[in-house]
């Protein structure tokens, strides 16, 4: 029997007389596959929009918007160009990714931008949510290498992302290009505090290069999950025209080991997609 033609069938239980029992391939119908495919998007679908309901409802949404409020207002407060989003993980299966999402959507409807997103883990379901949600998915892994254009604004958003992640979108933009960029994602005042010289050297040195120079504003996290949105903060560089000049001369590109987990890179994006590794760290 072909691959195609198993999974076409579908496992029923009946009961005989001595208790054992014995399972049956009942056929289902091209249409009624269909059916079961629209019906599990559709189940999909509400549960992403309950979940952005319950975030836009939620004194958590006013302190994040707070934050961000208080973060532009340092810059001047710029108009946002898009949202760029590393790391959203499977949404579809985890709970923690799914309100991670909603919030996503929540900041796409504040501030009415257009928004992108990437995760190597993303499977063609998750793909096909996205873009029902009008989130452009992008189809190279950067790596967290994202460059803004000149003259945009560009926040980003890393939902509980690796510290490598971080230090390479840092990298990509090093420069007075880190004005144009305001990231929400895991606090770098946590991550210095919580890495030895070693793993920071290693992992994130130009989180730590950059940490005098970064306003880093804290979000109040009041979500009724709290591992959800647990480190989150705002992160913006107001002060980078007083950065002494010699210190954007330390630019080498980042280098990872492939053993480190926590940062899945072009290399081995397709071997990790197949077990479901993401960006995301803190999954519950």
């Amino acid at each position: 029997m072909s691959n195609q033609i198993s999974e076409d069938f579908k496992i029923v239980a009946h009961k005989k007389k001595n208790s054992k029992i014995k399972q049956l391939h009942v056929r289902q119908s091209p249409e009624e596959s269909i059916v079961t495919s629209i019906t599990d998007k559709e189940k999909q679908q509400k549960r992403i929009v309950d979940a952005k309901s319950e975030i836009s409802t939620s004194d958590f949404q006013e302190s994040i918007l707070a934050s961000l409020q208080e973060a532009l207002t340092a810059l001047d407060r710029p108009k946002l160009s898009k949202i760029v989003c590393f790391g959203l993980g499977k949404f579809t299966d985890n709970l923690s990714a799914r309100y991670q999402l909603a919030l996503l959507l929540c900041l796409k409807d504040f501030y009415q931008v257009s928004v992108c997103a990437y995760d190597p883990c993303f499977s063609e379901n998750e793909i096909d949510l996205l873009r029902h949600f009008e989130i452009i998915v992008l189809e190279e892994n950067m790596e967290g290498k994202y460059k803004v254009e000149p003259g945009e604004y560009v926040l980003f958003y890393l939902p509980h992302c690796s510290r490598q992640l971080s230090n390479n979108l840092l990298w990509s933009n090093w420069g007075l290009s880190l004005c144009q960029c305001i990231i929400i994602a895991n606090s770098f005042h946590e991550i210095i505090e919580r890495s030895t010289v070693k793993t920071l050297k290693e992992n994130a040195e130009y989180v730590s290069k950059i940490m005098p120079y970064v306003l880093e504003v804290a979000v109040i996290n009041s979500f009724k999950f709290y591992e959800v949105f647990n480190d989150t903060a705002v992160h913006v560089f107001p002060k980078l025209p007083f950065v002494p000049p010699d210190l954007w001369l330390q630019n080498k590109e980042p280098k990872y080991s492939e053993n480190d987990i926590e940062c899945v890179t072009t290399g081995v994006s397709n071997l990790r997609m197949k077990n479901n590794v993401s960006y995301e760290q803190g999954l519950f």
